[in-house]
């Protein structure tokens, strides 16, 4: 079947369910409370660079101690970034009610403002559906590359080894264990009516021409 998105976009689908979208939009500003059961075998630390803003979530850092695949356990830094320093082209391609975008503003020094991660999802009966997408990194200059043989690679503190599935493997992972763990947790933290701490979020989209409201 002929791939309808770029190229270098990795796209998929899920049905979650059980899940309702508040919940979703809860779960992106409060990962710290249990992300190491969203994919546990891959998912071994997490912490707040720059938290959430209160009632918001763009310009939210985090830092994810995770592996891709079971490949080696690294730091991963992640900025949830306004969606309107995307492409006309991701903007055509986000449909859904909700939406989050994750990349660089270009604050740091050498870099330029991209879109390089996004998930999108609405309500169907009986829980949500939810489209991640990939959409891959700026090309390097050319010449920029390694200049040297990458060192071999530490095992995987679980002992299994990379399916060859890469990003779109260890996102199916994390979609599928939404279902087990986040109405409880979501469930359990709706006693916490401090919302410097139990924070909020609304999460769902409109668009006013190729500009992007969060409402």
């Amino acid at each position: 079947m002929e791939n309808k998105y770029p190229e270098n976009w990795m796209v998929v689908d899920h049905v979650i369910p059980g899940v309702t979208t508040e919940m979703i939009d809860w779960w992106w500003v409060n990962m710290e409370k249990g992300y190491e059961l969203w994919c546990p075998d891959e998912h071994k630390g997490f912490r707040w660079e720059r938290k959430p803003p209160l009632g918001g979530h763009i310009g939210a850092v985090q830092i994810a101690t995770e592996s891709i695949d079971y490949s080696p356990v690294m730091d991963l830094r992640i900025e949830w970034v306004d969606p309107n320093i995307g492409t006309e082209e991701q903007k055509a391609f986000w449909t859904y009610e909700h939406l989050l975008t994750a990349g660089t503003t270009g604050e740091i020094p050498g870099t330029k403002p991209f879109i390089m991660l996004s998930h999108q999802w609405e309500a169907i009966p009986g829980g949500c559906k939810m489209r991640s997408c990939m959409h891959g990194f700026p090309k390097p200059p050319p010449g920029s590359g390694p200049s040297h043989p990458p060192a071999a690679m530490p095992e995987h503190p679980t002992g299994k080894k990379p399916t060859g599935g890469g990003w779109p493997s260890h996102n199916i992972a994390e979609a599928g264990t939404f279902k087990n763990f986040l109405p409880a947790l979501w469930g359990i933290w709706q006693a916490v009516t401090d919302p410097a701490i139990n924070r909020k979020a609304s999460l769902k989209i409109k668009k006013e021409g190729s500009r992007i409201i969060y409402i």
